[in-house]
Parts: structure tokens; C-alpha cells; sequence
């Protein structure tokens, strides 16, 4: 009985310690995402993508990434400041497949783009 509570106890703080990680990681994401050049806000209805690099950004590619594939949007031309809501049926895999909630599970939405000198720009966030 005493072997059996021992490991029982080992797991739960196991389980605990595995959990406060995981926590952590997140904060640590959200943590990158608030500095980053491109500002990204997920829903259940739309992608939201904000331009913070201070110019213009050309040839955004935005993809939500899912375990079994990638759904991406193409937007042309974000100016400085502006915010765009892009619709979550706006997205679709190579195939032509447009994304549904109901099908897929998001893991995260990447988002990358070039300014009008050349410069990449890259930002990621996890899906909440």
C-alpha cells in the first residue's frame, strides 16, 4: 500500500511539474509576440494581423498551422498602424481547402512579410 501512494504521489508531481512548464513556455510566447514587428490576435471568427514594423509591409503570408496541414492568406500591402481582420474561411491548404474550426485543430498562425527595402519579417504566436 505504501508503494502505491509513493508512486502515486511521484506522478502528481511529476504531472505538476510538467504543467508549470508547459505554463511558463506559453508566457515566454506571448512574451516575444508583444515586440514583434507584425502583432497577431487569434478568435473563433477572425485572424487579426497589425503592422508594427513602421513601414509598409509587402507579400504578408500569414498560415495557420494544424497538425496535418497549413492554411495560408496572402494580404499584398499592410500599411504602417493598420489592423486587418481576416476571416478564418479566407485561409486555405494547397489543395484549395478552405480552414474550419470544426475540422481542424490550430496549433499556432505565423505570419511573414517584407518591408519596401527588403527586410523579413517573421512573428509567430501560439493559438489561444
Amino acid at each position: 500500500m505504501r508503494r502505491i501512494l509513493a508512486c502515486f504521489a511521484a506522478v502528481t508531481a511529476l504531472g505538476i511539474v510538467v504543467s508549470s512548464e508547459t505554463a511558463c513556455a506559453r508566457d515566454h510566447e506571448a512574451v516575444q509576440a508583444a515586440d514583434a514587428a507584425i502583432g497577431i490576435e487569434t478568435g473563433q471568427m477572425f485572424v487579426t494581423v497589425e503592422n508594427r514594423a513602421g513601414a509598409p509591409l509587402l507579400d504578408m503570408t500569414i498560415a495557420i498551422r494544424t497538425p496535418g496541414a497549413e492554411f495560408t492568406h496572402l494580404v499584398t500591402r499592410l500599411e504602417t498602424g493598420q489592423k486587418q481582420d481576416i476571416p478564418l474561411s479566407g485561409f486555405s491548404s494547397r489543395d484549395g481547402t478552405t480552414f474550419n474550426l470544426r475540422f481542424s485543430r490550430p496549433r499556432a498562425v505565423h505570419a511573414s512579410a517584407l518591408d519596401l527595402t527588403g527586410k523579413k519579417f517573421d512573428a509567430q504566436v501560439a493559438w489561444k
